[in-house]
């Protein structure tokens, strides 16, 4: 009990060291990303170069993809914090571009101002995501894994009662 204790408290402290720094701590979650890309792609590489020398013709286009992608996150993080930037920005511009013609064609006399406002907002993060490019996208992977923490946290200390 008394560990599952720490583990909450180291959980929840993290998390608030996320969300006080989340550039940081969202460069940091990619570099992991990419450390683990790497590592699974050397693993990769080494089971298919296995399978090969036993005569299943495997590609090893695969593993190498996954090398080069680990490599290049590794190197460049913020190319990959800039794509989390396009897609997920790019993705909230069209989730409320298509939440607003849905509201239009649905013929609606007075739509529900708070969905008109929500799917305005949408639009809007993510614009604002997209213009702040990898420093958007790391201070909200930050954020994001900061109160995922204290969740956790949260929850390993709730788990530490019933125990009791």
């Amino acid at each position: 009990m008394a560990s599952t204790r720490r583990f909450a408290i180291v959980s929840i402290l993290l998390g608030v060291a996320a969300v006080a720094l989340p550039y940081f701590f969202g460069t940091l979650a990619v570099l992991a990303l990419g450390g683990v890309m790497l590592a699974s792609g050397i693993v990769s590489l080494l089971f298919v170069i296995d399978v090969r020398k036993q005569g299943v013709p495997l590609s090893v286009f695969g593993p190498w993809a996954q090398i080069i992608a680990g490599l290049v996150v590794l190197i460049w993080p913020e190319l990959a914090l800039w794509l989390v930037a396009v897609f997920f920005g790019g993705g909230l511009i069209l989730s409320g571009i298509t939440g607003l013609i849905a509201l239009r064609d649905a013929g609606i006399v007075n739509p529900p101002l708070l969905r008109k406002i929500g799917l305005w907002a949408s639009i809007l993060l993510g614009v604002l995501l997209i213009a702040m490019g990898a420093l958007g996208s790391a201070i909200l992977l930050g954020m994001v894994l900061g109160v995922a923490l204290i969740a956790a946290g949260l929850h390993q200390w709730r788990e530490a009662d019933l125990l009791l």
